[in-house]
């Protein structure tokens, strides 16, 4: 008789489209927070800890409205169609054993459930299956786990494929149910959550929210993501923004510690290095020095062309620093015919910098941050945006590309910057003799001194922009 009353009343709750009985407190309360933002809200994160239960709340949330809103569309979008399928179906499979006879019809060939008379479709961020989803009319759509979801799909997918696809929709929303991405400038972070926190609907759910999970649970489910100091419980279970330094080429980059101000030595010798994008990537050129008594390379200017530039315009950009700086020699990688052209007509001389052992020049530029030997100055914007979120291509093989970083030009150029640069003594010529007490060296043939920590302020040339 208890069973009878409880189908009795879960088909009741069914027909009235409101699958809340299913949900746990914890799992309530964001239930509650969601359904209850202003319409107007079309942007909708939640930051959730593993294990907190969120794609069984999601699972309620999109049947609700496929029940609520006949006629309609609601999209289910993961990093892959693959892992999309791993998330929804299994929790679909356990939720439908509740649904009055006919109610839910799965059609595996086609990835979509028909839910009452309006359909819940399964997509992901993968280009092959992105294009399936143009032409929908969508009622809603909601977003499993971008963590592992490539950046430019992701940018690409949400502006040419989801965002059209809700144009007409009186309901327009789409839903973030996820643990951050593991790449720090990842177009969610950059975007996204911006435009959540602005109309206050962004949320977080850590661990320590968690109520259906013991103290002894919650330890050993920290203890397994590496202990709480890990990037990987930090990031998944306090949902914290951090950098995955298993994945990034510089996994020592800090700004806090190699982004500065810096005074410039009394003496440099100042160099030109340039890595030559052509028709396909950034053209990047860094204008770099070296600091003899601190053993540092550092990174005064950038500037950052689009793919196509016209080399005239790119000669143009760095004349200033020619002419400030009296530099003879650049050093560039660019193409074999450019290369003569350049020789021919420039008043500089050219050369390419050394190419070999791509790996262990990566591996190089890699020690020197990590030992706090290179100085970035904070114009240098798009260099610094690569330091920090810059990735291999998957064989490791080399730079991975992106829609924001191009094919990690910056670092291209800076890996080449650090080949070229001379590390010689600059003083050997001048200073005679010791070091007075009060620091400073006796000029050759005079009683004049020279303070060689004295500095001078930098020019400023300029910065990146996107």
């Amino acid at each position: 008789m208890e069973d009878l009353n409880r189908t009795e009343f879960v088909h009741e709750m069914w027909r009235r489209g409101d699958l809340s009985y299913y949900l746990w407190e914890q799992q309530q309360k964001i239930y509650d927070i969601i359904r209850e933002l202003p319409r107007h809200v079309q942007t909708i994160v939640v930051l959730c800890a593993r294990q907190f239960g969120k794609s069984v709340m999601g699972t309620v949330l999109y049947t609700e409205d496929c029940l609520n809103y006949p006629g309609s569309t609601v999209l289910v979008v993961g990093p892959t169609i693959k892992q999309t399928r791993a998330i929804v179906n299994p929790r679909m499979r356990t939720l439908m054993r509740d649904a009055p006879d006919g109610m839910i019809r799965f059609i595996k060939s086609e990835d979509r459930y028909e839910i009452g008379e309006s359909e819940l479709v399964l997509g992901g961020f993968d280009i092959n299956n992105s294009s399936r989803q143009r032409g929908k009319t969508l009622l809603k759509i909601y977003i499993e786990e971008i963590v592992d979801s490539d950046p430019d799909a992701y940018l690409d997918f949400l502006r040419s494929d989801l965002g059209p696809a809700l144009t007409h929709s009186k309901n327009a929303q789409i839903v973030f149910l996820t643990t951050p991405p593991k790449i720090p400038d990842h177009p969610f972070l950059l975007d996204t959550v911006v435009e959540a926190q602005r109309d206050d609907s962004f949320f977080r759910f850590t661990i320590d929210d968690n109520e259906a999970l013991s103290d002894e649970q919650k330890a050993a489910a920290i203890r397994r993501a590496g202990g709480e100091h890990s990037v990987e419980a930090r990031r998944e279970l306090w949902c914290e923004i951090v950098r995955d330094t298993s994945i990034v080429v510089i996994p020592d980059f800090s700004k806090d510690k190699h982004v500065n101000q810096f005074p410039i030595p009394h003496r440099t010798r100042w160099h030109i290095t340039i890595d030559w994008g052509g028709v396909r990537d950034f053209t990047c050129a860094l204008l770099h020095t070296y600091d003899f008594f601190n053993n540092r390379y550092l990174i005064l200017e950038e500037k950052v062309w689009q793919a196509n530039t016209p080399t005239s315009e790119i000669l143009e950009g760095i004349q200033p620093w020619i002419d400030a700086h009296g530099i003879t020699e650049i050093h560039a990688d660019v193409p074999g015919q450019l290369q003569v052209d350049l020789v021919e007509h420039c008043d500089f001389s050219l050369k390419l910098p050394p190419k070999d052992d791509w790996k262990a020049a990566v591996n190089n530029m890699a020690v020197y941050f990590s030992l706090g030997q290179i100085w970035i100055s904070p114009d240098c914007t798009y260099l610094i945006l690569c330091c920090n979120s810059g990735t291999f291509n998957k064989q490791k093989t080399d730079f991975a590309r992106t829609n924001v970083l191009g094919h990690c030009d910056g670092l291209a150029a800076l890996m080449y910057a650090i080949r070229v640069q001379d590390t010689e003594n600059p003083y050997q010529n001048i200073i005679k003799g010791p070091m007075h007490s009060d620091g400073t060296f006796a000029l050759p043939g005079t009683d004049d001194k020279i303070d060689v920590s004295t500095t001078i302020q930098p020019k400023r040339f300029g910065s990146f922009k996107k």
